[in-house]
């Protein structure tokens, strides 16, 4: 690496790091006045408070890296153009994607990071930190309830129905079975429990009922328990008591594929598993964005019209996202096209800069 890589990687890297606290410490901050007077039942002290607006951080960090990444470029660019170093470097015959090198490396280690934290980190603390806002002993003791219509999945020929989730997935209440005949032609038999749980890798279920249905009557069994054959881990049902955000990739996955066969269709979890995908490439576009943005008029607007031109730019990425995202979950465009469009139309600016800097 040559010295002047050295000197562009490690002010990206120093600016963006200042840029990322500063912004997790304005939000921390925000968390303590905001919660301060509690949920509103059982015991909530100061450390309470502490570490319940400290297990938020991560997923605000997760979100907020890429707009990190794309302040420290703007600052530290334009702190170089301020001393005409961009100038040599580009009398020197460095082209702006060459500039841009040293700062994509600092990205790529900002969307590790990013992977890091969605994958080993917020699907642990988000939990933990809803546990503690409930007043409740340990993450997963609780219930889940999963709504007026429920947890819907569909595994083989069976349709299945859950009211609520606990004791970190090994615990469901109120299922409702569906199987399908063959072909999907009609219901074979349906099934009702009050409980389900899982022991020694099995499931079982207490105070079912059985309803199987032949072309001549419906036949009615009850019995206490009796085991149920279904592929769900618990961990795969844990990540459904908890939002999206907290769902490991494979999780997603999972869902995605059980939820998204035959008629069921969830565009909720695909929405957030091409996102979990595709949003820690985000920052990577950002600088993309701010290097030609700098380097293409060097002594115009100044560094605060910059930063606030880069809040403007990053804000209306995440507005344009949460908008598309909205869009998909009701049905009017796909989740794969919700997710990649805004990065795309982002890209494609950053293109034009590119060529016509």
């Amino acid at each position: 690496m040559k010295r002047a890589d050295r000197l562009l990687f490690r002010g990206m890297l120093l600016y963006s790091s200042l840029v990322l606290v500063m912004l997790l410490a304005l939000v921390y901050i925000a968390q303590l006045v905001a919660k301060s007077s509690g949920p509103g039942h059982g015991v909530w002290s100061m450390t309470r408070l502490l570490s319940y607006a400290a297990l938020q951080l991560p997923d605000v960090a997760y979100d907020v890296i890429p707009l990190a990444l794309l302040l420290g470029a703007l600052v530290w660019v334009s702190i170089l153009s301020g001393h005409s170093e961009v100038i040599a470097l580009r009398m020197s015959g460095w082209s702006v994607w060459r500039l841009e090198q040293p700062l994509l490396l600092v990205g790529l280690f900002g969307a590790g990071l990013m992977f890091a934290l969605g994958e080993w980190v917020i699907p642990v603390t988000a939990p933990a930190a809803e546990t503690m806002w409930a007043n409740t002993g340990e993450p997963g003791t609780h219930l889940h309830n999963m709504g007026s219509q429920g947890l819907w999945l569909r595994y083989g020929a069976q349709i299945i129905q859950i009211g609520a989730v606990g004791d970190d997935g090994k615990i469901l209440q109120d299922l409702h079975i569906v199987r399908i005949r063959q072909g999907m032609v009609g219901v074979s038999a349906i099934t009702t429990a009050s409980e389900a749980a899982f022991k020694e890798g099995h499931w079982s279920m207490h105070n079912v009922q059985l309803f199987e249905i032949t072309p001549d009557q419906i036949q009615v069994t009850r019995v206490a328990e009796m085991p149920w054959s279904v592929a769900l881990h618990p961990a795969t049902l844990r990540s459904f008591a908890h939002p999206t955000r907290t769902m490991t990739l494979p999780a997603l996955w999972q869902s995605y594929q059980a939820l998204q066969s035959g008629a069921l269709n969830m565009n909720r979890v695909a929405l957030a598993f091409w996102r979990r995908v595709s949003y820690p490439w985000v920052g990577l576009v950002m600088i993309l964005l701010a290097v030609p943005f700098v380097t293409r008029n060097p002594r115009g607007g100044g560094l605060a019209a910059r930063i606030m031109a880069g809040l403007v730019l990053g804000l209306g990425f995440h507005f344009l996202t949460e908008m598309s995202g909205y869009i998909s979950v009701s049905g009017g465009i796909p989740p794969l096209a919700a997710t990649f469009l805004p990065i795309a139309l982002f890209a494609a600016i950053a293109g034009l800069l590119h060529r016509f800097n």
